[in-house]
């Protein structure tokens, strides 16, 4: 009997993988190029990349993060105007030093490019 609750055990941690594992968690690739933004980053040379990161996203107006999980983060960025809800999420993949940023309007055929300045502002701020 203990030979099958410990088989058991072990069998469903692969299938439910604590959040530990989510720094391996890659982000999906933009399907639609006119509203999203994927770009990966090199960070060799920052401390702490992942913290750094999330302390600007907090602080930034009007975005609100609404998952950590690991190193992953999904945050709703939330335009001045209109209301549009955006989605912006960072992966850090600690085995090879790489930051994962993925910005995307969730209605519409253009962002007029603010996924972009987004993505941007954030580059700026960490290197």
């Amino acid at each position: 009997m203990q030979i099958l609750f410990l088989t058991i055990l072990i069998c469903s941690s692969f299938l439910f993988p604590s959040s530990s594992f989510a720094s391996h968690i890659e982000l999906k690739p933009c399907v639609e190029i006119a509203h999203c933004v994927r770009e990966e980053w090199e960070v060799n040379n920052i401390e702490k990349p992942f913290e750094e990161i999330k302390t600007f996203i907090e602080n930034t107006p009007r975005t609100e993060i609404v998952e950590i999980d690991g190193d992953y983060l999904h945050a709703e960025a939330t335009s001045k105007w209109m209301k549009y809800v955006d989605d912006l999420e960072v992966s850090f993949l600690t085995e090879s030093n790489i930051l994962s940023i993925r910005s995307e309007s969730r209605v519409g055929d253009s962002d007029l490019g603010v996924n972009q300045k987004r993505v941007d502002l954030l580059k700026s701020k960490m290197f």
